[in-house]
């Protein structure tokens, strides 16, 4: 008689664990081991560790490019969420950056700038974090060399 009780508290506390456990996701499991229950759940956790930008655009500055320009004139984003630039200089010992520019006035301020519109020396990388622009053309371009070095940026 003891063995019975005992079976039916075991298994009353099993559909209770079952019940609370939340769901049929394989990411919800429980496991029961030596009468204790532990619930893992990695699905929130991996929802909320993501923070970095998932757009990456790449911009070379080939040799030679203060004479003939970026090696990409044409990228695209999304809107409304922010990504980021690899910025390769390949022009030994040449300084570039990519600063951009709402519509194709190059004239005002930009919406992004490196920190003092600080250059890249060739050969190096960097990568810039563009905050969230909305939809749009733009223009982007090297702070030293405006009129050669010049792309446009579609944001949609």
């Amino acid at each position: 008689m003891r063995f019975i009780r005992i079976a039916a508290v075991a298994m009353v506390a099993g559909l209770v664990l079952s019940a609370c456990s939340g769901g049929d996701s394989p990411a919800d499991e429980t496991t029961t081991t030596s009468g204790a229950a532990t619930s893992t759940s990695s699905s929130a956790a991996t929802e909320t560790e993501t923070t970095a930008p998932s757009t990456e655009l790449t911009i070379t500055a080939p040799v030679g490019s203060s004479n003939t320009g970026f090696a990409e004139t044409e990228l695209s984003a999304p809107a409304d969420t922010p990504f980021t630039i690899l910025f390769k200089n390949d022009d030994t010992g040449i300084p570039h950056n990519v600063q951009i520019f709402e519509g194709t006035d190059t004239t005002v301020t930009p919406v992004f700038a490196p920190a003092n519109n600080e250059l890249i020396n060739g050969v190096a990388e960097v990568v810039y974090e563009i905050p969230a622009l909305p939809a749009g053309t733009y223009t982007f371009n090297c702070f030293a060399h405006p009129a050669t070095m010049v792309g446009t940026l579609t944001v949609g």
